[in-house]
């Protein structure tokens, strides 16, 4: 899948929570390889996640965690 289509995708976590889109994707520049997705979760909120935490992609993007779980366990980026 391009990139380009999932970018501005929703975000739902796993308890149906509503996260935010995908804005962005970290990408290795030596192996070319991406290491995150970027979910812009409000003005000033932006969660890096691993790819592996992505379950599904259709019309919406599900991951398994929470918001709480990505406020807790993920360092937030700016």
């Amino acid at each position: 899948m391009l990139v380009k289509k999932l970018i501005g995708k929703e975000v739902i976590g796993s308890q149906g929570d509503k996260i935010g889109k995908i804005a962005d994707f970290d990408i290795d520049v030596l192996s070319g390889k991406v290491k995150s997705a970027v979910i812009q979760a409000g003005f000033n909120k932006t969660y890096k996640i691993k790819l592996d935490d992505i379950v599904t992609v259709g019309d919406t993007v599900i991951i398994r965690l929470t918001e709480a779980d990505l406020k807790k366990a993920l360092p937030k980026s700016k």
